[in-house]
């Protein structure tokens, strides 16, 4: 019994990440407009919303629900027109949801990718807390420093035929790793 419990313990802090509460906060401001760096989000926009779904692990759901209210504090009045919608949405009970942005809090790489896959079928981004979450086919992380910077993830972003404004491309950094565990063989960075 005492083995048993001290392997959950073991296993429950493998993904226990401490959470910020500022850089919830710049994730916040920068998730919408990011969106809104896409060539093509007035074609994926419906019913005039962007929306967001942060996924979660049970361990995070104060932070996911802080995130959850720092966006629609920050966009209660909407952003360039639109509404900002976000739902919260366990790791074990993510759907099928019809998100433009999958927000995704630290987990397992088996939860990372499942979420990459549900927002691949729905031709959304992926942003992460955690930049390491990148070689899993997340598409966007920032990196906090002196400066905070997106990340981008070329290889998932080209693969989706995603195209962002060059401004974007300017400002951020550039992830060149290899995808862990994942078939997404023809990107290629030109």
């Amino acid at each position: 019994m005492k083995f048993l419990i001290l392997i959950f313990l073991f296993t429950s802090s493998i993904f226990a990440v401490t959470i910020k509460d500022s850089l919830l906060k710049i994730h916040a401001t920068l998730v919408p407009k990011l969106y809104l760096m896409d060539h093509s989000y007035k074609k994926k926009i419906k019913d005039d919303s962007i929306k967001i779904v942060i996924t979660y692990n049970n361990s995070n759901y104060k932070s996911a629900l802080s995130l959850k209210n720092k966006i629609e504090s920050k966009y209660d009045n909407g952003l360039a027109d639109y509404k900002v919608t976000v739902k919260l949405s366990l790791y074990s009970e993510l759907t099928n949801n019809d998100a433009n942005i999958y927000y995704i809090f630290p987990s397992s790489s088996k939860n990372i990718k499942n979420v990459v896959k549900k927002a691949n079928e729905n031709k959304a981004l992926t942003f992460s807390y955690l930049e390491d979450d990148l070689k899993y086919g997340v598409m966007i992380s920032l990196v906090i420093g002196v400066k905070v910077k997106p990340i981008l993830n070329l290889n998932a972003i080209k693969l989706h035929n995603i195209s962002f404004r060059p401004i974007l491309l300017n400002i951020s950094n550039i992830y060149r790793e290899k995808y862990i565990g994942l078939n997404l063989t023809k990107a290629k960075l030109t």
